[in-house]
């Protein structure tokens, strides 16, 4: 981070009270304001608004605040008649407003993705897995916990359970629907408590998310790297790298340790993503650029140095084996800041890859050419997957008029990834694998040919 940024964050800081956190300035203000009550009308809509989105009565009048105070500038709302503050709060919270839909138990985060995983996975694998087990060793056991056996009654699929047969209307020609495959024609599957048969059959894929929970985020001033599991649909759908947000999802279970950072969604999930700011004060707004938000060791330690790559990969890098003998070691998640030196935007096949494609640039800087002059490891490869590429726009930047051009060599970018080695000219050197890649528009060179007109692929 420049010295002037630094100087930036202190003043913040010391601005704040002594809170420790430059992101809570904005609570504390909207909260003094709305201390007074606002008309009937309007806080019924802010509830109902409330109830909808999973955010708290109070975040829903701090952004109601906002809303006027931009809108209509409007900064006394006490002066203004009823059925007017009433008038507006339609407007918030029915033209304008765009709340996350929440389901029981989900909590709202704050924060920005930085990329998206390159697989995708079969979330139910596991769930299949173990009551296909269960099921061969206790037929009984498995039943009681919720399977259920498929039997052929007039030619159509049945299924026994614990609690008595469920007719179905599927031919037992075809598979069942629903069915986990036992072998031959023998298939169980997963009942629910309303006595319907139901599938675990469903794709996933991570993306990541740099923030917290509100609270957190805003008052504590902790920001952590989430899993935000996509399902379905939502696996191969766009996603706004290095764009602030505020999402709806299920916190992670307790005692769950390989879930521990992973938040869960329903398909659908990237409808309901907001896409805005406020959620922190207009003054500190400029620290969530990711410029500051991906580089800052105030907010996080996974950003490093080019010239560091090797170093953070032997210290943060493990070994793991798998149950078919295999063994490896994977490179620590970091982030990254490059000026990019060479890039292809045209895809090459690989095996390597589930959508069959891959591309790749590459950045270097002054202290990684200072240490390795024109040879290996003077710049540093960053492979991009075809997931990347679809999901998100690694090649593009948004100019201040909101329209998306490419980006050309020379440019300095930010990247999301993990550290691997490999192996160039006879010399062991760091390579990214990269799941996010930003470029802001003031550092970016713009292509010569410019970008896909069509608006369309950023939907």
């Amino acid at each position: 981070m420049s010295e002037e940024h630094k100087a930036e964050m202190e003043k913040m800081m010391n601005d704040n009270s002594g809170a420790g956190n430059p992101f809570n300035k904005a609570q504390q203000m909207q909260q003094q304001q709305s201390e007074q009550t606002l008309p009937q009308g309007v806080l019924e809509r802010i509830e109902k608004t409330a109830e909808r989105t999973g955010e708290s009565k109070q975040e829903v009048a701090n952004f109601y605040l906002d809303y006027i105070k931009k809108e209509f500038g409007c900064d006394d709302w006490a002066s203004e008649d009823e059925d007017l503050l009433i008038d507006w709060a339609e407007s918030a919270f029915v033209a304008t407003r765009k709340g996350p839909t929440t389901g029981a138990g989900n909590e709202v985060y704050v924060g920005q993705f930085v990329g998206v995983d390159a697989r995708s996975d079969n979330r139910g694998t596991g769930l299949m897995n173990w009551i296909s087990r269960l099921y061969r060793n206790d037929p009984n056991e498995a039943m009681a916990r919720g399977a259920g056996h498929y039997v052929v009654s007039n030619g159509l699929w049945s299924v026994e359970t614990a609690n008595g047969k469920i007719e179905t209307s599927q031919s037992a020609e075809e598979e069942p629907a629903c069915g986990i495959h036992l072998g031959g024609n023998d298939y169980i599957c997963f009942v629910s408590k309303n006595g319907s048969p139901y599938s675990v059959d469903e794709m996933g894929r991570y993306a990541w998310f740099l923030g917290n929970s509100k609270e957190a985020f805003v008052n504590e001033g902790r920001i952590e790297l989430w899993r935000v599991d996509l399902k379905g649909e939502d696996t191969a759908r766009r996603i706004r790298v290095g764009e602030p947000c505020v999402i709806s999802a299920r916190p992670p279970r307790e005692n769950d340790e390989y879930r521990k950072d992973v938040l869960d969604t329903r398909e659908g999930f990237i409808d309901t993503i907001n896409y805005r700011d406020d959620f922190v004060d207009e003054d500190v707004r400029k620290l969530l650029k990711p410029s500051i938000y991906w580089t800052s060791s105030e907010f996080h330690d996974m950003f490093v140095n080019l010239s560091e790559l090797t170093e953070a990969y032997e210290s943060g890098s493990r070994e793991w084996s798998s149950k078919d003998g295999r063994s490896g070691r994977t490179g620590p998640l970091v982030f990254v800041k490059g000026n990019v030196v060479r890039m292809s935007t045209d895809a090459r096949e690989t095996e390597y890859d589930e959508g069959g494609r891959s591309y790749s640039l590459s950045v270097s800087s002054t202290g990684l050419q200072s240490m390795y002059g024109s040879g290996a490891g003077s710049e540093v490869l960053c492979n991009i997957g075809s997931a990347v590429h679809d999901m998100t726009t690694p090649f593009h930047f948004t100019d201040t008029d909101g329209e998306k051009y490419n980006y050309a060599e020379g440019s300095t970018i930010f990247v999301f990834g993990r550290i691997g080695m490999m192996r160039r000219d006879n010399t062991e050197v760091p390579k990214l694998t990269a799941f996010g890649i930003y470029c802001d528009s003031r550092r970016a060179r713009k292509g010569a040919s410019g970008g896909n007109a069509d608006p369309s692929q950023f939907e």
